[in-house]
This record gives C-alpha cells, structure tokens and sequence, in this order.
C-alpha cells in the first residue's frame, strides 16, 4: 500500500515518515521499514532515482548492522534501488552502496548470500560489469579456496551477463616473444 501511495503521490510523501520510523530502535521496526523501502523502490522504478542519495545512509546503516536479516532486507533493498535508477546518473552512490555490500559475500546463510549475490547483479546493471569486475579481480587468485570459490562463483555470473563488456576490463600483459597478448581492435577503437 506504502509502494502505490509513493508511486501515485511521489515518493517524497512516504519516504520521511519511514526514515523517521526507522530511527526507533527496535529491530523488528527497522526491518519492516527496510521490506517496506524494498517493495516501495521496486513498485516506483526510475522515480527513485530522486531519493538515492536521501536513502544511502539508512542503507549504509543496515548493511552494517549485526543483525543477518537487516543486512538481507537491505540487500534486497540496494537490489531493487540499483535496478531501478540503471542508466540515470546514480552510479556514484550505486557504488558507494558496494563497498557496504561487498564484505557480506562470505555470508554463509543461504538467505543472505542470495540477497548479497542479486544485490551485486543489480549493482552490474546500474554501475557496468567492469566496475564490478574490478571488486572481482583481486580475489580470483587469493592463497584461500573458500575466497576463490566466492570469487569465481561472482565472475561466472559476470562472465554469463556480459562476457563482451568485461574485454575492455582484462588487464594488460605485455607481449613475450612467442606470443601476442594485445587487443589491437580494442585499443584502436579507445
């Protein structure tokens, strides 16, 4: 109901009274305000591309929390919220919601990596594959299996949603002199 009044009233006249409610501290208050802010950013769309910013610290705030249902619920939140301003010049804050939702990847609770993995899929829409990319990267090789299964499991669902796009992320390796590791198409066209 809180999602319809938003869209057909604009967001401005729900959005104030749950942030203020989520300032109660009681966890099961703030838990249905981040449900109600999820539900209400995937009903509006693209008319939350207003209220990003407005909304990044609550996120921030709940993605640190202690408590491994915040953390889903606002995880599914920043899904929903990414998703919906993909393409509109939020991608500032997209990212800086990243760095928030990026130290839960070794969640272990299936509930919560599911929502940690579909917030970073809807973060690959909003801020490009590349971006992500380079979050991926400097785990793919790390000392610890359990690390590298995590990583490798983001970069096959990178691989899978933009293969031709992560190209230009590759990094450079300088050619030997068997070999020649150059994308000449790529840096012709950059």
């Amino acid at each position: 109901a809180l999602a319809i009044v938003a869209e057909t009233c604009s967001p401005f006249t729900v959005l104030p009274a749950l942030m203020n409610e989520y300032r109660v501290p009681e966890l099961n208050v703030q838990n249905g305000v981040l449900k109600a802010l999820s539900f209400m950013f995937e009903y509006i769309g693209e008319m939350g591309k207003d209220y990003v910013y407005a909304i990044a610290p609550l996120l921030e705030d709940a993605l640190m929390d202690r408590d491994m249902v915040h953390r889903q619920t606002a995880a599914t939140t920043v899904k929903h919220v990414a998703l919906g301003v993909a393409g509109l010049g939020c991608e500032d804050s997209i990212q800086h919601l990243l760095n928030f939702i990026w130290p839960n990847v070794f969640e272990t609770s299936p509930h919560v990596i599911n929502a940690i993995f579909e917030a970073i899929e809807g973060i690959t829409v909003a801020v490009g594959p590349v971006k992500v990319f380079q979050y991926v990267m400097q785990g793919l090789y790390h000392p610890a299996r359990r690390v590298r299964d995590v990583y490798w499991k983001l970069f096959n669902t990178l691989y899978i949603y933009a293969s031709d796009a992560l190209v230009s992320g590759y990094p450079r390796i300088e050619a030997d002199g068997v070999n020649d590791y150059r994308r000449t198409h790529l840096e012709l066209f950059i």
